[in-house]
Formats: C-alpha cells, sequence, structure tokens
C-alpha cells in the first residue's frame, strides 16, 4: 500500500453532524472523501454528532457559542493536534477562522488552504446587510493571506479575483459533488411509496423544490412558485402536483399555500430524501438571490430529474455535461421559466454519464489532494 500523501488539519465552525443543509453536506461529503485517500483531522464544534460513519476524525475543541470566531480562539488545542498528527497541510472551511488558520500555519510551518463556499461579502450585500463592506475587507485579508483558495463556482472564482485582487495561479475549483456515479433506478417504487402517503395523482408530473426556508433566498424562491410559477400553470391548463419540501417556511407562505384549490402542497422536512427524489419528476429551482452553486440542483442532476432553473439557481453548474436535462430561463423571467416546465415536462431525462465524472466527490476529492501536494508555505 502506498504511503498516504498528506495530513489534513482541516477547521469547520460549525455544527455539521449530523448534516442536514447543502452547506453541512458540502463540508462532510468533502472531508469523507479526502479521509478515504489520506489523514484528515476535522476541527470542529462540541454540539457534533456522532463522526462514525465517516473516514474524516472529529476533534470538538470549539465551543458551540459566538466565542469560538474570536481570533485565535483554540489556537493551543488545535496547534496540538496538528503537531500530534504531523499535519502537512490545513484546509480552513469559510473565512471566518481565517486568524486561526494563519497563526497555525505559522506554528506549524504548513500551507494553509481556504475553501470559499461563496463570496460571502456580496452575498450579504446582496441580502441587504449594513455591515457587508467590513466583511468585504475581512474577505480580502482572509483570501490573500491563504496559500490557495477552493471555489465551488467558476462565476465565484473569476468575481474574487477580481474583487479582492487575487493571484489566479492560487484560485482552484472544487464544485459541491455527489456520491451517485450512475443513474439511479428505483423510481416506481419510490413513487408508489410517496403517492400512498400524500394521495398523489400518478398521471401527472411531479415538480419539487427542497431547501431550509430560514435561509432568505429559498424562502425567497418559494414565494415566487406560490405567486408566479403556480398562477401561470393553472391559466395555461396544465395540471401537476408541486412539491415543497424543507423545514422554516415563513407561516403566511404556508397560509398561501393552504388557501390555494390546485395541487401544491408543504412538506416540512422531507425524512426519506432519497425517496423523494426519486419519486418527482422535474425540479423547480427559482432562485434569484444566493451566491454559489446550488447543491439542490447538482442532487436533482444526479438522479436523473430535469431540472428548470433560474440564471442564479443554475450558476457554477458546467451545462455541457447535462445533457438536455438543464434548462434554464433568465432570473425573474417567469413567463420563460413556465415555458421551461412545459418543455421539460415533454422530455425524457438521460443525464450523461460525463455528469458522474466532473461532479463525482472522488474526482473532486482527487483534484483538491493534486492541489494540496503543489502548495507550498510561505512563511
Amino acid at each position: 500500500m502506498s504511503a498516504k500523501p498528506c495530513r489534513i488539519l482541516s477547521i469547520a465552525p460549525y455544527r455539521v453532524l449530523p448534516p442536514t443543509t447543502g452547506g453541512h453536506w458540502a463540508i462532510v461529503s468533502l472531508h469523507d472523501t479526502l479521509g478515504r485517500i489520506c489523514e484528515d483531522h476535522l476541527l470542529g464544534t462540541v454540539d457534533n454528532g456522532n463522526d462514525d460513519r465517516y473516514s474524516f476524525i472529529l476533534h470538538p475543541i470549539f465551543p458551540a457559542s459566538p466565542g469560538r470566531y474570536l481570533p485565535l480562539f483554540g489556537l493551543r488545542k488545535a496547534a496540538g493536534i496538528g503537531r500530534r498528527y504531523d499535519a502537512t497541510h490545513i484546509i480552513c472551511e469559510h473565512p471566518y477562522m481565517a486568524p486561526l488558520a494563519i497563526a497555525l500555519s505559522r506554528k506549524l510551518h504548513i500551507p494553509w488552504v481556504l475553501r470559499s463556499h461563496n463570496i460571502e461579502a456580496l452575498r450579504f450585500r446582496h441580502l441587504g446587510k449594513r455591515w457587508w463592506r467590513l466583511l468585504h475587507l475581512y474577505e480580502r485579508f482572509a483570501m490573500r493571506s491563504a496559500d490557495a483558495i477552493f471555489f465551488i463556482t467558476p462565476e465565484d472564482c473569476a468575481r474574487a479575483i477580481e474583487e479582492y485582487a487575487l493571484r489566479s495561479e492560487k484560485c482552484h475549483l472544487a464544485p459541491y459533488g455527489t456520491v451517485i456515479k450512475t443513474q439511479p433506478g428505483g423510481r416506481e417504487a419510490a413513487r408508489q411509496k410517496l403517492m400512498a402517503e400524500l394521495s398523489l395523482d400518478p398521471s401527472l408530473p411531479w415538480l419539487y423544490f427542497l431547501g431550509v426556508h430560514s435561509y432568505a433566498p429559498n424562502a425567497e424562491a418559494a414565494g415566487h412558485i406560490v405567486r408566479e410559477i403556480y398562477p401561470r400553470l393553472e391559466a395555461l391548463g396544465i395540471r401537476c402536483e408541486i412539491l415543497i419540501g424543507g423545514k422554516g417556511l415563513p407561516q403566511p407562505l404556508q397560509q398561501a399555500i393552504s388557501a390555494l384549490p390546485g395541487r401544491i402542497h408543504y412538506m416540512g422536512f422531507v425524512d426519506e430524501l432519497d425517496i423523494f427524489i426519486k419519486a418527482c419528476d422535474i425540479m423547480i429551482n427559482p432562485l434569484t438571490t444566493g451566491g454559489g452553486i446550488k447543491t439542490k440542483a447538482v442532487e436533482a442532476l444526479a438522479y436523473n430529474k430535469m431540472l428548470v432553473s433560474t440564471t442564479n439557481g443554475a450558476a457554477g453548474i458546467l451545462r455541457e455535461v447535462c445533457g438536455n436535462n438543464l434548462i434554464v430561463a433568465a432570473d425573474a423571467d417567469w413567463d420563460a421559466f413556465v415555458q421551461g416546465i412545459v418543455t421539460a415536462m415533454a422530455r425524457k431525462p438521460d443525464i450523461p454519464q460525463a455528469f458522474y465524472r466532473h461532479y463525482s466527490w472522488e474526482a473532486i476529492g482527487q483534484h483538491v489532494i493534486g492541489v494540496l501536494g503543489d502548495t507550498r508555505y510561505e512563511s
């Protein structure tokens, strides 16, 4: 057996186990993949669940309180773990823990790499946060200090290079991936189960949208379904089932759905996600705000579903590997979006194998390891 190429000390600044959001899965999935290739020691918070299912080793050294974000909090413990396992690289999830990553890098004399899930300052500007300019300065400092940076989307990578005057050679892509390696089966069994639970009409197409609705862009997208997409489908006489899943949908939207006479359902938290996605036909993704790749979109394509999306909702997805499964309408062009749904209803989904080659976590993990191998500590 060949020697493991590196030993990673990773910093994840919040609870990710058990994973319940796309952001959680993005961290857990990458580090589970890396842990199968080399050693990965994940420095996390005390409120994490059990890590027995995963290949990384969790070290819960941070409290669940905001104090964990204080500069250099946990440095002594983190450095001790790094020395004990002879760490060769540091991966920092999000820029918020950059001071700790920088200090660890200097103590251990090893390079540190930042993983950017979004351009955080621009995301908060879009959300109307007044302090986004301070975050802009801080994020610029974090990215310029890192020895290398991984971005989720090409759009974020190009934007950060321009926004923060980064050297392009230290900027790399590591998209959100999938564990699915080929078109999955089991659709009919899943469909029968969901039909029995929700009394759905099996003769109609089943459309769905998933998201944690306490996140404003997801709640906004659900509002677009209720106020813009559903009425247009009704006006065209297009009958379908629309399923909105995910916890935290604002009460006014839940009441609006309940008041509608047609086939639109709010399901709350979806416990059996695999069955739910397999059973449905088309994912609708009407996101108009929020940055980064939309994990739910990659997930839908991996399940060989038709995906109708806004431009924002399809950001970061390599369209040339999606075959005919991806249909994109301009942001807020709801007439075009509904026409996209009509087109999707007439197509048989057939995602190419090239999609899985590009978006498999195994391929992404190998790429990350390759970049780490080429990254050197800059004192």
